[in-house]
């Protein structure tokens, strides 16, 4: 069986299970994560060969991120009206998550490699790949970094926004686009237009902004 069939399979799958029961801890993106990684596990496939054989689903990844821009242009009023808020949003959640992430896995004791790549936790993969270089960060351990923090926020996300009664789609999809980057713009779909719009702005205004934070805040901390 081919290994691009059966990722979307699996997927499918856990998206069929999410929308039967819909629960956070059945994210879809986790389930079928998990099986993928259990079956190249148990099977024995060498990750190089998986790489080689979804990569039509990495190239996917471009129009589906362009695919957002109708979704800005639908609810640009929304956009304009939230602006200086969202903004400020944005910066303050890309500054916190450069700075904030390694200070604590610092405090925790965790090496200086696993700080370094925590700094870019927050930004979307394809930016993470090309900062993290720049800052002594390795790629290969930013990216499941990136990954995780991904799913974390798409399933810890709405139950947060329950618990502290965001109820603004537009807040919820700015928080979760820029946490969670791409991963947290699919959970906010979800949640609206709006909510999909405003995560799919997020997403690219924080890795903006943390590409140009990252020179003046990693050196404070001892990074740059």
């Amino acid at each position: 069986m081919s290994l691009l069939f059966l990722t979307l399979l699996l997927y499918f799958a856990a998206e069929t299970l999410y929308r039967r029961f819909p629960r956070p801890w059945l994210n879809p993106v986790l389930i079928a994560g998990v099986l993928v990684a259990a079956f190249l596990l148990l099977a024995g496939v060498p990750l190089s060969r998986y790489q080689e054989a979804t990569g039509p689903l990495v190239w996917l990844l471009k129009p589906a991120v362009v695919a957002l821009g109708y979704a800005m242009h639908r609810e640009w009023r929304a956009i304009r009206e939230n602006a200086p808020r969202f903004l400020l949003g944005v910066a303050a959640g890309a500054a916190v998550s450069l700075s904030l992430t390694p200070l604590i896995a610092r405090a925790l004791g965790a090496p200086e490699a696993l700080q370094r790549a925590l700094a870019f936790k927050s930004v979307t993969s394809g930016i993470a790949v090309d900062l993290a270089p720049l800052y002594g960060a390795d790629p290969a351990l930013t990216v499941p970094l990136v990954i995780l923090t991904g799913i974390l926020g798409a399933v810890l996300g709405p139950p947060l926004f329950r618990l502290l009664r965001v109820r603004r789609s537009f807040a919820r999809g700015t928080a979760l686009g820029t946490a969670s980057h791409g991963i947290g713009t699919a959970r906010a779909a979800e949640e609206g237009s709006e909510a999909l719009a405003a995560a799919g702005l997020a997403m690219a205004a924080a890795g903006l902004i943390t590409g140009l934070l990252a020179p003046f805040l990693l050196p404070l901390l001892g990074l740059g």
